[in-house]
């Protein structure tokens, strides 16, 4: 799954950087830029200095004295990005304790069309670092995780390598190979940019259940082979379909994403999305709804029992709506609201049949302030009345057993562009029943969601 790195897109649309958290790039240094090659397709003069402003302004480090833009021109884009959260609980949960946890990613982006004459065609590899403490796990026990790295256990992973073909002018997009279905940069499926304004992982990147319904590689930094196929006909519509290797082994940490198998069970997702006053040109308030579902293949056993499901599906709602604009059309100065709905029908094998979360995002409320973004939310997850009526046998044995009712998430949190590429965002969770348990006492945590753009 993916973790809190970035703001919004409606907030700071500069393609190739990842989703919002302001802009970024400080000067690049004073030496000569090397000459750049001569690109395969033709690069207008515009369109190079277009490029150089972007990374100016959407990097710590600019644009590498010149260097960022002659690599784009000659179709390579590569982004380093730094995620760290230290983060504690001083009252509440099953302990006390303070724990920083961290998230390095490299990845290179190849067009195909600027590199080598193939034009719609685009090559990424992508590799991370995890690593420090997670607070949920190793501190409150709660299961929605407080820290946005707090996304997979320590240690390096191959997290992205994959092939990407848009024809017919972008209107039909296709990806094969080694990816998941949500994404560090843009969306893939179930995504929504104000999903990327918070910290807790209850909320980013993409609705948390999904994953928990359904265990497997499906979550950045855990990736799988899969294929999926993206269908835009016009401004206001989009399909989406994919099908991903859901072989729960690939995803452990000490194969560092290097398991190739193609086991199984398959994964099958679809989505349809809709999108309003976003064509080029409408100057209404823009808004985004996806409705889809997802079904895992395979059997497990149902809880308290030794007989098999395979009831692992579920459907889900994603929506946002900008309601005001604090500017003009354009600068992404917005007062908005978003909402998410996860049903998994089958209590005998979703440890969490339904959840839900909501909230507001305002996005450069201050004039001052045009990049900086204020968040709040509130995330629930209710759990599986079959897992709890499993757990209270259990608990006759093991008394450390912890019937789980329901979890609770409340964020608020406010962004703060230090300058470009460098976004603080200190914020408090409340957590409600850590770890689904009415047993263990309401933490409150508290920290800095620190995000890097190098």
């Amino acid at each position: 799954m993916l973790p809190c790195l970035l703001a919004t897109m409606a907030h700071a649309q500069a393609p190739p950087v990842p989703a919002g958290q302001g802009a970024a790039g400080a000067a690049g240094g004073a030496s000569a830029a090397p000459t750049p090659a001569t690109p395969v397709v033709p690069i207008a003069a515009s369109d190079r200095e277009a490029a150089s402003r972007r990374f100016q302004s959407s990097y710590l480090l600019g644009d590498w004295g010149g260097v960022r833009t002659d690599l784009w021109e000659a179709g390579f884009e590569p982004t380093l990005l730094l995620i760290t959260d230290p983060y504690g609980n001083p009252v509440g949960g099953r302990e006390q304790g303070f724990t920083t946890y961290n998230l390095l990613c490299a990845d290179l982006g190849v067009d195909a069309g600027r590199a080598a004459g193939l034009r719609g065609g685009r090559f990424d590899i992508g590799f991370s670092w995890n690593f420090g403490n997670q607070l949920s796990q190793d501190v409150v026990g709660n299961v929605f995780p407080i820290q946005s790295a707090d996304v997979a256990p320590p240690g390096t992973r191959l997290t992205n390598l994959s092939w990407t073909q848009d024809l017919l002018d972008g209107a039909l997009s296709v990806r094969a190979g080694r990816f998941s279905i949500d994404a560090l940069y843009g969306q893939e499926f179930a995504g929504s940019n104000y999903f990327r304004a918070f910290t807790s992982v209850a909320f980013n990147a993409i609705p948390f259940s999904i994953f928990y319904n359904a265990p497997g590689p499906f979550g950045y930094p855990a990736t799988t082979w899969g294929a999926r196929v993206k269908v835009q006909p016009n401004d206001t519509l989009c399909l989406m379909g994919g099908i991903f290797n859901g072989d729960p082994e690939v995803a452990e940490a000490d194969e560092h994403g290097l398991d190739f198998s193609m086991d199984g069970p398959p994964l099958g997702i679809a989505e349809i999305g809709l999108r309003s006053n976003q064509a080029p040109g409408d100057t209404g308030l823009p808004g985004n709804l996806k409705l889809g579902g997802y079904t895992l293949g395979g059997e497990v056993e149902e809880y308290g029992s030794t007989e098999e499901s395979s009831g692992r599906y579920g459907f889900y709602v994603v929506g946002d709506q900008v309601l005001m604009r604090f500017g003009s059309v354009g600068d992404g100065r917005q007062l908005g609201a978003f909402g998410s709905v996860v049903i998994a029908p089958d209590q005998e094998v979703s440890p969490m049949p339904w959840s839900a979360f909501g909230g507001l995002v305002a996005y450069g409320p201050w004039a001052g302030r045009p990049k900086d973004f204020l968040a709040l939310g509130v995330a629930y997850g209710g759990f599986s009345s079959d897992l709890r009526q499993a757990q209270r046998i259990e608990q006759f044995t093991d008394p450390s057993v912890l019937p789980q009712l329901f979890e609770m998430t409340i964020e608020t949190s406010y962004g703060i562009q230090v300058q470009p590429g460098l976004v603080l965002q200190p914020g408090v969770q409340v957590i409600v029943n850590p770890g689904g348990s009415p047993d263990v006492d309401t933490a409150i945590a508290a920290g800095v969601n620190a995000v890097i753009r190098f």
